[in-house]
């Protein structure tokens, strides 16, 4: 075979594979797998509205967010189903940046957090549609609330007065970005998805 020919073939495979979208290289089981919604849990004096969670620096409690996961067939003919498709959570990660640029972890916005899922599982999907779940998972953690940049919001507002004793400080808004992994039970081969939704730091208990 001539070697015009060779890196003919060789042309025709690699254009082919990069038709492949990537979660069709990255995930080789049958499944597909995303996050169909966050919700924020606040701790004490923050709270959600809608897609934001307002999360207080003081008091210094975990504020969580309930995420749902739902997992789905890449081929929706298949009407058989199997508990070896079953998929398990595993873990999380979040991870904070800020839309202006400036996302130094421990400078910017807290570090990025990672936990556990407690091993929630997955039944298999069938013909007719998706499965979902809710994990809860924390978003803000107490220790970053005693950590910077957060600690440097604590009594930036004047008691009861809700003005600001520095203008311009006092609030960090950031997008939360949630990963979650999964794996199949029986293949081992692991499954994630990510979701974003807005978290605003302030003193809110010393601003009311």
């Amino acid at each position: 075979m001539s070697s015009v020919k060779v890196l003919g073939i060789v042309g025709f495979a690699l254009s082919l594979t990069a038709c492949v979208p990537d979660w069709a290289r990255e995930n080789e089981t049958g499944l597909l797998m995303e996050i169909a919604g966050i919700t924020g849990v606040p701790g004490n004096e923050g709270f959600a509205a809608g897609d934001i969670l307002l999360s207080d620096v003081f008091p210094d409690l975990n504020d969580d967010a309930l995420v749902t996961v739902n997992v789905y067939r890449k081929n929706p003919t298949v009407a058989s189903t199997s508990p070896l498709e079953h998929v398990r959570l595993e873990s999380y990660q979040v991870r904070y940046f800020r839309s202006d640029g400036q996302s130094v972890e421990g400078v910017d916005v807290p570090r990025r957090i990672t936990g556990a899922l407690s091993s929630q599982r997955f039944h298999t999907p069938t013909e007719t549609g998706e499965i979902e779940i809710d994990a809860l998972v924390t978003v803000v953690r107490q220790q970053a609330k005693n950590e910077a940049p957060l600690r440097n919001l604590v009594g930036i507002f004047r008691g009861g007065t809700g003005s600001l004793l520095f203008p311009g400080q006092g609030i960090i808004t950031t997008v939360a970005e949630i990963t979650v992994y999964a794996r199949q039970v029986t293949t081992g081969e692991p499954l994630s998805a990510s979701g974003r939704f807005q978290v605003t730091f302030g003193d809110f208990d010393n601003a009311q």
